[in-house]
């Protein structure tokens, strides 16, 4: 798979990351889950399919030399981000729920090491445009009522960061905005 494929998962490395984190760390105390403001988000197989779909038209529109722009909705980004942790089997999140609002990117799920604990989970995320790439910051962690220290949270935006980094390495991302239930993204891909 080439590099420029990536970007559509950028997201989903975020969960995953945010997620695993709740396995190494010990937590705080803080408040409770968020849920979407719109209710539950409806899964798709077919707005995770949408999503892939849009994602590789754009790419094909940005090798002619032209601009791609992706517009990415609440239902597709947690379409994709459910099925992706179903196919994975390697994180126990449940019922996941991402949404776009007000310059931040929000993930809940439930989170279940191992039976009979799990936990509702939350991950906040704010996207920014930085020379060119995608870059994100983790403003917040938590794990029930338990959130992740500051420190952890810098660390795995800047894991995160380094691991976007190596997927955007042909593209040039020239805007992103987090809107209300959805984000645009648009750019141009690089020579290499």
């Amino acid at each position: 798979m080439t590099q420029h494929r990536l970007i559509y998962p950028l997201i989903v490395v975020l969960a995953v990351m945010g997620v695993s984190l709740a396995c190494q760390f010990p937590p705080g105390n803080w408040g409770s889950i968020p849920s979407p403001p719109q209710g539950p988000i409806p899964v798709s197989q077919e707005a995770a399919e949408r999503l892939k779909r849009n994602f590789s038209l754009e790419m094909q529109e940005a090798s002619t030399g032209r601009e791609f722009r992706l517009f990415v909705s609440n239902e597709e980004i947690t379409s994709l981000v459910a099925f992706s942790l179903q196919d994975s089997n390697i994180l126990q999140l449940s019922d996941a729920q991402v949404w776009f609002t007000a310059g931040h990117v929000y993930l809940t799920g439930t989170f279940s090491p191992f039976w009979p604990l799990s936990f509702s989970s939350l991950i906040v995320a704010t996207p920014v445009v930085r020379d060119g790439q995608i870059a994100v910051e983790v403003e917040q962690a938590q794990m029930g009522p338990f959130p992740f220290p500051q420190g952890v949270l810098a660390s795995a935006s800047q894991s995160l960061n380094e691991r976007l980094a190596a997927m955007q390495i042909d593209l040039q991302i020239t805007t992103l905005q987090v809107l209300e239930g959805e984000l645009q993204l648009a750019g141009t891909r690089r020579p290499l």
